[in-house]
């Protein structure tokens, strides 16, 4: 049974922006919240802001303090402005801490010194001839669904996180086969190393079917969430169907319209045929056409023989 409480969209996986174009991102989960706030509060008080930020205070003391008029007035307002883009900047830089990546080449960010230590990206598995970029990129979207599913109420409230460290532990174990992937290469290219080649083949193979049965269960995870997921959306619209069908007029009502309406043109066409008959203005292109098969033929006639009123001499 779900929760009475909504679960908040807590995802590990973000869309990280590098240098070399946008990227996905998994949070390493063994980095504590504590650590977290820690790498914020340090990316917002980087020596560059804050000596910007003493710029403009120092600028404001002596508006205050020594200058009088127009130039105490400007020196308050330029310090002020100051201070304001350093506090600015050092929201930013903690606010897109993980997210934003687009340093310059001299730039040293913390958080990309050693692969793995904070996160993950996508980009981290790219090696030629291998599929690692499109596993890690399958891995990542199908955690971030499964933390951003409709009925994660319905699930146990741990599994998000089990899935999460599941799918680490997993890409930990593919980029841990770097340097063997590498060494098997240059086995391969040695005409006297097969032995050696065909046991660094099978350990690895050993390690990549391992990963592929995590991507079939997580895969199995998407398929019951989805169903599920399927199976509310499905009892909703019948339930919206019902409330909606149920507030529709009913055919009584709309049989009464019917009836009310159906006398409209038969006392329009009475006034009128009357009205004709005064004036003497000739048949309508009805009464030339086929009269007798028609109810407004039958009416005339009706309305000719019971009210036809009298003319003046």
């Amino acid at each position: 049974m779900p929760s009475g409480n909504r679960h908040e969209v807590n995802s590990p996986v973000h869309r990280g922006f590098f240098s070399d174009g946008p990227d996905l991102i998994l949070l390493n989960p063994e980095v504590a919240p504590s650590r977290w706030r820690q790498e914020r509060l340090r990316a917002a008080c980087r020596p560059a802001i804050i000596l910007i930020g003493l710029i403009g205070v120092h600028l404001i003391a002596i508006g205050i303090g020594s200058a009088t008029g127009f130039a105490a007035a400007l020196l308050t307002g330029a310090g002020a402005v100051i201070v304001g883009a350093s506090a600015l900047s050092a929201w930013v830089s903690a606010t897109f801490l993980i997210t934003e990546h687009c340093h310059d080449p001299g730039v040293d960010c913390r958080l990309e010194r050693a692969r793995g230590a904070y996160f993950y990206r996508t980009a981290d598995f790219r090696r030629p001839g291998h599929a690692g970029t499109e596993t890690a990129h399958w891995l990542l979207t199908a955690l971030d669904e499964l933390h951003r599913t409709p009925v994660r109420a319905w699930l146990d409230p741990d599994l998000p996180d089990a899935v999460h460290r599941v799918v680490w532990e997993a890409l930990s174990c593919l980029d841990r086969t770097r340097d063997a992937r590498a060494l098997t290469e240059e086995l391969a290219a040695d005409p006297a190393a097969g032995e050696l080649t065909a046991a660094a083949r099978e350990a690895l193979s050993t390690i990549d079917r391992g990963i592929e049965g995590v991507l079939n269960h997580v895969h199995g995870c998407l398929v019951l969430t989805r169903s599920w997921e399927s199976k509310l959306r499905h009892a909703d619209l019948a339930a919206r169907t019902n409330r909606t069908l149920a507030e529709l007029p009913g055919t009584d009502v709309v049989g009464r319209l019917l009836d009310t309406a159906e006398t409209l043109p038969q006392n329009v066409f009475a006034y009128i045929t009357a009205a004709n008959d005064v004036t003497n203005a000739g048949p309508f292109p009805w009464e030339m056409r086929s009269p007798a098969k028609s109810w407004v033929g039958r009416v005339r006639r009706h309305l000719r023989t019971n009210h036809t009123p009298a003319r003046s001499s």
